[in-house]
C-alpha cells in the first residue's frame, strides 16, 4: 500500500542533476512493466521534439499518426529528416542532443527530430532501460511508418542513436522489416552501441547490419561501455580501438581543461566526434584493414572513407583512424 502510494506520486516524478556538464535524469523507480515499476505512458514517455532552422531553440511537437497536427508544425517533406535518440540517464536538453541539433541546422537546412525518452532510460535503472529499448524500437517503428505515410519514405530517414539509443534504433530497424519487408529505414548511425545487456543473443538482441540500408558504427569505449564487435556496414575504430581514447585519462582531462567531461569521456566521445565530422566530412579518412597490428605494420594508410557524417555506401569492414586529443579533433582541416 505505501508502496502504490509512492508509485501514483513522486516515485514516478522524473528529477535531474549534474555531474560536470551532463545532466542527469533520476528517478526513485523505474519505468516498465515490474511490479514495482511505473506504468509506461507513451504520451510523456516518448515525445518526438522537431526543430528546424525556422525554430533551432523551441521544439515543435510531433503527435505519432495525427497528420493534421503534423501540417500544422514546422516540418517539411522537401527537407532531409534527422532522428535522434541520446543515451542511458541523458535528457533531450543535454549536451549530445544540442549540440548535435545544432551541427545539423548549421550544416543544413534539415528536419532535426529529438527523441524524449528519459523516463524509459533514467538513472540508475539500467536493466529496466535495456529492456525499454525494445519497447521504444517498436514505438519509433510506429513513428516511421506514420513519417512513410505522409510522404517522407523511410528510405530516406537517417537514424542517429547514441549508446542505448543506438540499440532502439537497431529494434525499430527489425522491427520495421518483420512488419512489412518493403520499409527498410535509409541510414542507422550507432555512436559508440551500448555493450552490457546487449552481449548475449546474437545479432537479433543488438544493433546490426541490415537494420537499415546502410548502418555505420563509431566505436570509442570498446568493451566497457561500447560495442566491442563491428556490427555494422562498416565499422569505426578510432585510435586503434582503444578502450580509454586519447585525452581521456585525468591527468589529460585536466591538461586540457575538459574536466567537465570526465564522466563517461570515451564513451561520449563517439557523439562528440560524429559533431564535429558533420561541419567536416572528410575531417577523418580511415583506412580499411583487419586489425590495428595490420594497419601499422603490414598495411599501408589509405583513404579508404570518412568516419562520421562522411560515411557512406560502399563503405565496408573495419576502418582505424587517428584523432586529435582534444577539439578539433579531426587531423584534417574542415
Amino acid at each position: 500500500m505505501f508502496w502504490t502510494m509512492l508509485n501514483n506520486t513522486a516515485t514516478c516524478q522524473l528529477m535531474t542533476f549534474f555531474i560536470g556538464i551532463t545532466q542527469v535524469c533520476f528517478m526513485p523507480a523505474p519505468v516498465g512493466d515490474c511490479d514495482t515499476c511505473c506504468p509506461r505512458d507513451d504520451v510523456i514517455d516518448i515525445q518526438y521534439k522537431l526543430f528546424t532552422r525556422e525554430n533551432p531553440i523551441y521544439h515543435d511537437s510531433i503527435i505519432p499518426g495525427d497528420k493534421r497536427a503534423l501540417y500544422a508544425t514546422r516540418f517539411s517533406t522537401s527537407r532531409p529528416t534527422v532522428i535522434y535518440l541520446y543515451g542511458f540517464s541523458e535528457a533531450v536538453t543535454g549536451a549530445s542532443t544540442t549540440m548535435l541539433k545544432s551541427a545539423f541546422l548549421r550544416n543544413g537546412d534539415y528536419n532535426f527530430i529529438a527523441v524524449d525518452w528519459s523516463r524509459l532510460i533514467v538513472f540508475p535503472w539500467y536493466i529496466s532501460a535495456v529492456r525499454n529499448t525494445r519497447y521504444m524500437g517498436m514505438r519509433l517503428a510506429d513513428f516511421v511508418e506514420f513519417l512513410n505515410s505522409t510522404g517522407v519514405p523511410a528510405k530516406y530517414l537517417h537514424v542517429i542513436g547514441f549508446s542505448l539509443g543506438a540499440e532502439a534504433a537497431g529494434f525499430a530497424g527489425k522491427i520495421l522489416q518483420s512488419r512489412d519487408g518493403k520499409l527498410k529505414l535509409g541510414r542507422i548511425t550507432g555512436l559508440d552501441p551500448a555493450y552490457p545487456g546487449y552481449n548475449l543473443g546474437g545479432q537479433e538482441n543488438h544493433l546490426a547490419r541490415g537494420d537499415a540500408i546502410f548502418v555505420d558504427v563509431l566505436h570509442t569505449n570498446p568493451g566497457i561501455f561500447g560495442f566491442p564487435d563491428p556490427i555494422g556496414d562498416v565499422d569505426f575504430y578510432p585510435n586503434s580501438g582503444q578502450w580509454i581514447q586519447p585525452g581521456c585519462w585525468f591527468d589529460e582531462l585536466v591538461k586540457n581543461r575538459e574536466l567537465s567531461y570526465f564522466y563517461g569521456c570515451s564513451h561520449n566521445r563517439a557523439w562528440r566526434l560524429y559533431v564535429e565530422s558533420i561541419g567536416n566530412p572528410r575531417g577523418f579518412p580511415a583506412t580499411l584493414c583487419r586489425d590495428w597490428t595490420s594497419a601499422t605494420a603490414s598495411c599501408s594508410f589509405e583513404v579508404d572513407g570518412y568516419m562520421g557524417f562522411g560515411a557512406e555506401l560502399p563503405a565496408k569492414g573495419k576502418m582505424y583512424l587517428l584523432t586529435n586529443d582534444k577539439p578539433p579533433f579531426a587531423r584534417n582541416g574542415p
